[in-house]
């Protein structure tokens, strides 16, 4: 710093400006330190908190703008989901669900009757159909017998092992196929 600044008045002036703002910032923070302890200490928080109307508090709260600023998939990662799991009672949540019109809603959604009545039906009708080829079988056997034992001449050539009425000689083969 030079001799000319040094004793220079409006240099002079401008550093004891700053100085005394610095100062009194100094001053006034220290007493409003000072004072903000006062009057907590003579305050009652516990007391002053009860008077709060907390209602009058939560109505005016906007939940939607709340909502908004929230993050779903942050709260959803930070769930613990095999915690909840552990403190689950399985038993209470079976006891409130209604088995009877569950069990009543998936029968009547899946047609139980009609998948009984389709599977039955096609199974009684293989049967029908194996037990007439066993039948026609017995048949040819009973003719060829008969033939044989009369000394009928063989008209279709049943003795050869060729088939007779569209159902092989030998009975071999399964029954739905044999009687179609």
């Amino acid at each position: 710093m030079t001799w000319y600044r040094a004793v220079h008045p409006f240099d002079t002036a401008g550093r004891l400006a700053r100085f005394a703002l610095s100062t009194v910032a100094d001053i006034t923070d220290a007493l409003i330190r000072g004072l903000t302890a006062a009057v907590v200490d003579r305050m009652d928080l516990d007391e002053l908190v009860s008077r709060i109307d907390v209602n009058r508090v939560a109505d005016r709260v906007d939940v939607n703008r709340i909502a908004d600023r929230v993050e779903v998939d942050l709260v959803a990662r930070r769930v613990d989901v095999d915690r909840i799991a552990a403190r689950l009672n399985l038993d209470a949540v079976l006891a409130r669900v209604d088995l009877v019109v569950l069990t009543k809603g998936v029968l009547e959604e899946i047609d139980l009757g009609r998948i009984v009545r389709d599977t039955g039906g096609g199974m009684a009708d293989e049967t029908v159909h194996g037990l007439r080829a066993r039948s026609m079988r017995a048949d040819q056997r009973v003719n060829r017998l008969a033939d044989r034992l009369l000394r009928r001449p063989d008209p279709a050539g049943a003795g050869t092992g060729t088939a007779t009425a569209g159902v092989p000689a030998d009975g071999g083969g399964p029954p739905h196929e044999q009687a179609r």
